[in-house]
Order: structure tokens, then C-alpha cells, then sequence
């Protein structure tokens, strides 16, 4: 059974959206994001089998161009991803936890690599199921609580993240659900310094979220990069414990 966001439909009309006076009644900013964590819960995700994700990515602009992002999650911390176009592995990165940290990118032509586990948990981070807003604090960033916000006629949450080194992002929850369906990201540099350029999305939307045990996995995103936008629809399937996986370049 799926859980699908009441404002799914007026997520590509974000100038919709309108500011609403700060209820001072409402939940802090940590608050309404620990309840949606809690909520997803993926701590609750078995040790003892692989957590296989298959991403189908499509983009509107290129309807027939499709990626695919194969991703494997043994928790704690065992992680493998591979971006795959024309039956060809273009990217990607994985991990045993411990003492392997490997990356495969385009810039490299050496096929896998070692690298840092600083520069593998870096880029390892864009394929995270869990988000960004699983490792908020290990990334010493700062949650600012921005109000109650009307959001095409639906009652929001609206939070401001602010990252060392990265730019604003405003993250809202559903008000009565409190579950997360939208991030835009800004051009607005925080208050930390060493602020760093780069190119990111307008904006990622979460449309629907599968229950997975007692976990609650995102099923189906959406993004705006540049005059784009990039749909990605994942299944899901629990896979017996295959040390492998995370340890040699081809399993």
C-alpha cells in the first residue's frame, strides 16, 4: 500500500505558494524534522539482508533517454551505487564500511578506484536513499522554523536548512501528516563562510512513499535543473547478505 502526498498536484506550480504569519504555537524546526525521520525510521531496516533499490530516471526534455541507478544498502553502513546508461556503468561508488572505499567516474578512466573515505561519503551522499536530511547534524547544519505556510491551499510546515559550504535549502512537511514532499533550493549563501559555487536543482519533490516494513521509502521524486525536469521512480526488494557486493568491483 502507497502513501501519496495530498499536494502532489501543485508541486510544478510552486509560485503558488504564500506566506503565511509564523504560528508561534506550531512545532520547532527540529522538531518537525525529527518527526518525519521518525517516521521513515530506517533504523528499522534488517541487518541481515540487502536493501536492493532499481531507479528508473527519465527526463522530460528526453523522453526515450533513460538512466538507471542501481543502488544495494546492508545497514549500518555497507552502500554500493552504479549509474548505468546503454548497458554501461558511468558512475558510481561502494563501501564496506570499514576499510574499502571505492569510486568510478567519468574524469578518472581508470575504472574503480580507492579513494578517502572523506571524498567517498562526500559523493556518496547523491545517492542516499535516506536524504540529506538523515546526516543534518553530522553536517553541522542549522534548522531555522519559518512558519505555517499555505501551499496551494494545504497547511505546510516550512523549514530553512542552512549548510556549511552549500546553499540555502527550504524544506515543507505536510502540516496534518507531517511527512516531507518538497525542497527548493536557493542561490542564497548561509551565514558560514568558505560559501563554495555550484550547480544544483531548482527545486526535488517527493510524490510517493512506499512502505517498506515498518521503513517508509520515497518511490517516486521529481526535480527542476536548469529548464529540465527529471523524474525518478524506484522499486524496491530485499536481497540475501552478500559481503561481495561491497567489497569487488564486479560482485
Amino acid at each position: 500500500m502507497r502513501k501519496a502526498l495530498a499536494t502532489v498536484a501543485a508541486l510544478l506550480c510552486l509560485t503558488a505558494a504564500t506566506a503565511q504569519k509564523h504560528d508561534n504555537k506550531a512545532d520547532s524546526a527540529e522538531i518537525v524534522v525529527s518527526r518525519f525521520l521518525k517516521m521513515q525510521d530506517f533504523n528499522k531496516l534488517t541487518r541481515d539482508s540487502i536493501l536492493y533499490m532499481e531507479t528508473y530516471i527519465y527526463y522530460k526534455s528526453r523522453p526515450t533517454d533513460t538512466a538507471i541507478l542501481k543502488r544495494w544498502f546492508q545497514p549500518p553502513n555497507r552502500f554500493r551505487a552504479e549509474l548505468w546508461h546503454n548497458d554501461t556503468v558511468v558512475e558510481g561508488n561502494y563501501s564496506d564500511g570499514r576499510r574499502i572505499h571505492r569510486q568510478l567516474t567519468p574524469s578518472m578512466k581508470m575504472g574503480w578506484v580507492d579513494v578517502t573515505p572523506e571524498l567517498y561519503y562526500e559523493n556518496e551522499r547523491q545517492y542516499d536513499i535516506r536524504g540529506v536530511l538523515h546526516h543534518w547534524k553530522d553536517d553541522a547544519a542549522e534548522l531555522k522554523y519559518q512558519g505555517v505556510w499555505n501551499f496551494n491551499g494545504h497547511k505546510v510546515y516550512r523549514i530553512l536548512m542552512e549548510t556549511p559550504n552549500e546553499y540555502n535549502k527550504y524544506y515543507l512537511f505536510e502540516k496534518e501528516s507531517g511527512m516531507l514532499f518538497l525542497i527548493q533550493e536557493t542561490d542564497e549563501k548561509s551565514e558560514y563562510n568558505n560559501h563554495i559555487t555550484y550547480s544544483h536543482p531548482d527545486w526535488h519533490a517527493y510524490h510517493e512513499y512506499m512502505p517498506w516494513g515498518a521503513v517508509l521509502l520515497p518511490s517516486v521524486e521529481s526535480y527542476q535543473v536548469g529548464n529540465d525536469i527529471v523524474y525518478y521512480y524506484t522499486h524496491f526488494k530485499n536481497l540475501p547478505a552478500n559481503p561481495d557486493i561491497f567489497s569487488k568491483n564486479e560482485p
